[in-house]
């Protein structure tokens, strides 16, 4: 099991965008964001959803991922958050 800053940061290294990128697409502050990764503050399932959302993934692959490190590392997710490198915008 990771935690959810590993599993952000490491989307976020797939995807080679920064925390304010991220923030703004969600819709919060870069700080929010930047506690989310650094444990500091708890993530809600809105938000959960929607940045799976903004790493192209639905919510229960986001959640495996989370719960499993194969999921996180494998080829299939990197493909997964790169074919999405150009999305400025959710889609939720």
């Amino acid at each position: 099991m990771t935690t959810i800053g590993n599993l952000l940061k490491t989307l976020r290294s797939y995807k080679e965008v920064s925390q304010s990128k991220i923030a703004n697409a969600l819709f919060v502050q870069r700080s929010t964001y930047s506690k989310i990764e650094q444990g500091q503050t708890s993530l809600t399932i809105d938000l959960a959803v929607r940045i799976a959302s903004f790493f192209g993934m639905e919510f229960n692959y986001f959640a495996l991922c989370l719960e499993f490190e194969k999921y996180l590392y494998s080829s299939t997710t990197q493909r997964i958050v790169k074919s999405k490198k150009d999305q400025d915008k959710l889609s939720v």
